[in-house]
């Protein structure tokens, strides 16, 4: 029986068929909450849920990624064919998701031919004029970075049986077949009408029976997280971002940040904490918005008793007065910061502007006043950057912890810039001027690219100071420094170094495999030997560079409230189906 929903927002895999090939995902996404197969769905689908809701329509969102990684059993062409919607709607929000959405638009479509399907996000954006015309699945591209308004006029005239003559941002077909881009128009400047409501979550997700579908990574009952943004938009123009303020004004339009004010900010804040008690991640830099911001949104954070611990991300060194209203407010909040070089040359070329005293006197604030958790993210593959360099980086990573005293609050972490470097980003536009080497630029190339075997090869880009293989050397070469380092200081336990230096040996050594197969075998051959090396890829599938466990474990209050919720809610969901 199909499923009434009148959109349903449908997120791929990064590769549509990983249980079935041996590929040697590596390190891709050792620094973030998901697996390498990133089935961490954008939280714009949040804000579609409740806009186009108010609206009148219904919504649902299925992590096929999530449901592809966890659940044996899950039959895709079985998922799409119990839905009957308007229209599908899939995410290509960053480019790692181009090979399984587009795959994932396939079925779609082999499954539901007259159904229309609508992509989305940054990398779409980008891409949209390629997405339309060179892939007939497609039959919308909806550009920018707030979409809710043109979608919501889009699925009108999809039920009206109109073209979208008039809907801003969207990318489409003509009758006769010609593409047609509709101005980039609309570009709001404020984000009070897109809520992000987690309790429509939790009721969506009992309401379809489906709590899977709209869970955000395979661990969040364990390590269970939520995040707000209180802006869209950039000031800053760090160089391999597609994130930064050059991107966002040629791929979104934006000239100008768009804010949340302080309190639909905390409107947010406290329906997450009537749900559940984990760290709520506040994304983007809130100084952004301007100190008069961050000082309101603390103010009436204190006023509401919001007791969920804060995560705060810093883009440059904060001063003490910030720091200490922020601990004020939340007693267990955290702050990321992310200088990416210990070389002030290599990160003031990347577009960081500030000192390593700067940094060290941040960090220093941040542990006299009792911060729980302080995580600083380093890169490999910037500009001017060599193996050396690399590894001065590490050492400097180890100083860190031990000036930062024996509190164990300092989490340091070094990850490769992959799966791809950003399309719209200044160096993609620029890669010469700044010392790199393109090997993909349209989605068809970063689409063979994900069907290769080993993550070296999914790297778009190389650099005048690390080739490919050089970034992979010096990507594990630093990772096995680093879990030294860690373990030595008593970050992680000696049997988590242990387990961390083992997976490690096994990349290393199957990289190697990988290698010498790739280049010396072809077609059904090729992957039979690949097959022999599955046991040992799946061993080295992540936590290379860290374990989830110390990448999630961040201060919390006991989530046993959130389970139950979503159990109150599913119970009460299946006894009103009973009863009619």
């Amino acid at each position: 029986m199909a499923l009434l929903a009148d959109l349903v927002l449908l997120h791929p895999p990064s590769i549509h068929d990983f249980k079935k090939r041996t590929v040697a995902l590596g390190p891709i996404s050792d620094v973030v909450p998901s697996s390498p197969i990133f089935e961490s769905y954008p939280i714009g689908f949040l804000s579609i849920l409740s806009f186009l809701g108010k609206h009148g329509y219904k919504v649902k969102i299925s992590n096929v990624a999530l449901k592809m990684l966890t659940n044996r059993n899950f039959n895709l062409h079985r998922e799409i064919k119990s839905h009957n919607p308007l229209a599908f709607g899939i995410d290509i929000h960053w480019l790692a998701h181009a090979e399984g959405g587009l795959e994932i638009a396939k079925t779609v479509k082999n499954i539901h031919p007259n159904t229309p399907i609508v992509i989305g996000g940054l990398s779409a954006s980008y891409y949209h004029l390629e997405l339309v015309s060179n892939y007939p699945h497609i039959d919308f591209v909806i550009r920018g970075d707030t979409v809710e308004e043109p979608l919501l006029k889009l699925i009108r005239c999809i039920e009206n049986g109109r073209q979208p003559e008039d809907v801003p941002n969207v990318t489409w077909k003509t009758m006769n077949g010609r593409v047609k881009a509709n101005p980039l128009s609309f570009v709001p400047n404020s984000l009070d009408d897109y809520i992000l409501d987690y309790g429509l979550v939790i009721k969506a997700a009992a309401r379809d029976l489906d709590p899977t579908g709209y869970l955000q990574y395979s661990n969040w009952f364990r390590y269970p997280m939520a995040a707000v943004l209180p802006s869209k938009g950039c000031s800053y123009n760090c160089v391999t971002c597609g994130g930064s303020k050059f991107a966002y004004q040629n791929l979104c339009n934006r000239t100008s940040m768009a804010l949340k004010k302080p309190e639909t900010l905390v409107e947010e804040i406290r329906i997450i904490g009537d749900y559940m008690k984990g760290p709520i991640f506040i994304l983007n830099d809130l100084r952004n918005c301007g100190r008069n911001y961050a000082e309101k949104l603390f103010d009436r954070l204190r006023q509401e008793k919001i007791d969920n611990p804060l995560v705060v991300e810093i883009f440059n060194p904060a001063d003490k007065g910030f720091l200490e209203q922020l601990i004020k407010v939340s007693p267990d909040a955290s702050v990321e910061i992310s200088p990416e070089s210990h070389d002030e040359k290599i990160r003031r070329k990347f577009g960081r502007i500030y000192g390593n005293f700067e940094l060290e006197k941040t960090l220093q604030i941040l542990n006299q006043l009792g911060f729980k958790r302080i995580d600083v993210f380093f890169m490999i593959g910037l500009p001017e950057q060599d193996q050396t360099s690399v590894t001065e980086t590490v050492h400097y990573m180890e100083k860190l912890i031990r000036l930062s005293g024996d509190k164990g609050a300092l989490h340091p972490f070094i990850a490769p810039l992959a799966p791809f470097l950003d399309p719209g980003s200044i160096v993609f536009e620029n890669p010469e001027a700044y010392g790199y080497r393109l090997f993909y630029r349209t989605v068809k190339e970063h689409v063979e690219a994900l069907k290769k075997p080993s993550w070296k090869y999914f790297l778009n880009y190389q650099t005048e100071w690390l080739t490919r293989d050089e970034i992979v050397k010096a990507t594990y070469r630093a990772a096995g420094l680093l879990n030294e380092a860690k373990s030595k200081y008593g970050l992680i336990s000696e049997s988590e170094g242990e387990i961390i230096a083992e997976r490690l040996r096994i990349a290393q050594e199957t990289t190697l495999k990988i290698d010498e197969i790739f280049f010396g075998f072809e077609g059904e051959v090729l992957e039979a030997k690949l097959m022999k090396l599955n046991e040992d890829v799946e061993r080295a599938y992540e936590g290379l560079l860290c374990s989830k466990k110390e990448l999630l474990t961040w201060p919390q209050k006991s989530n046993f409230n959130v389970r139950l919720r979503i159990l109150y809610a599913l119970a009460k969901n299946c006894l009103k189906c009973i009863l009619s």
